[in-house]
């Protein structure tokens, strides 16, 4: 049977898992044989799924976009992780917002509910989670969380091999983008600073030859001499040549 809930599908929420409420994003609704509405959520930062009641998950509701100006510092969902991490919103877009996450020096783009005002009640500060970071000898940063320990399992090595390598694939993109930021900015200021100290005439200089063909400023003055306006180099005049000079 069809769903009454069917806007919830792409929404976030909270969902309950092994003793714990995890972020998870809802892929599928429908109504069971007995007329109970349920959800299949995907947990967000792990390959993990589970359908549950709709009334037994938890819907983030999201802040009005006037509170999520361009520049607000807030909290977001990490993709990698699930996790709440703090961040300053860059740019809203069709979907949500562009954040910049402040703890993982890394950019990307949340869905709209995924997005909480840090500060604004005692009960989401004390939700704030402490994330600690490892820097790794490439010079990356890592949360200590994804740090491989000894007993775990293959599947959880493998998981946080993924995030790991999600992590430095951004923060290597953020580096590579600001490289180049920093470069066109040296070289708009060294052309500035060239063209401003040359004054010598011809390539290059920033300043234009005199055409000889300029027209001259007073009516003595003749075209297709340099300089027009002045008087005209006299010269002696020329005596034939004969022998009688010899």
């Amino acid at each position: 049977n069809k769903s009454v809930h069917t806007a919830l599908v792409g929404r976030t929420c909270e969902a309950f898992y092994e003793q714990k409420w995890y972020n998870a994003e809802i892929k599928s609704v429908r109504r069971d044989e007995r007329g109970i509405e349920r959800c299949t959520c995907d947990f967000i930062g792990f390959s993990q799924q589970r359908e549950y009641k709709v009334t037994d998950v938890k819907m983030l509701r999201p802040p009005h976009p006037a509170q999520c100006q361009p520049g607000t510092k807030c909290q977001s969902v990490f993709p990698e992780d699930g996790l709440w991490y703090d961040c300053v919103i860059t740019e809203q877009t069709g979907n949500g917002y562009r954040v910049s996450w402040t703890e993982y020096g890394s950019k990307g783009e949340v869905k709209f509910d995924q997005i909480r005002l840090s500060g604004t009640s005692g009960k989401v500060a004390e939700k704030k989670r402490n994330i600690k970071e490892v820097a790794t000898p490439a010079g990356y940063k890592i949360p200590e969380s994804l740090v491989i320990q000894k007993t775990d399992t293959e599947e959880i090595i493998e998981t946080k091999k993924r995030k790991i390598m999600a992590i430095k694939k951004q923060q290597r993109a953020d580096k590579q983008e600001e490289g180049a930021m920093k470069q066109q900015g040296s070289w708009q200021k060294f052309f500035h600073s060239k063209a401003s100290t040359q004054s010598k005439c011809g390539f290059k200089s920033g300043k234009a030859k005199e055409s000889i063909f300029k027209v001259p400023e007073t009516l003595e003055g003749k075209v297709g001499v340099t300089g027009s306006g002045k008087e005209m180099t006299k010269f002696q005049e020329p005596k034939k040549f004969t022998y009688q000079y010899v």
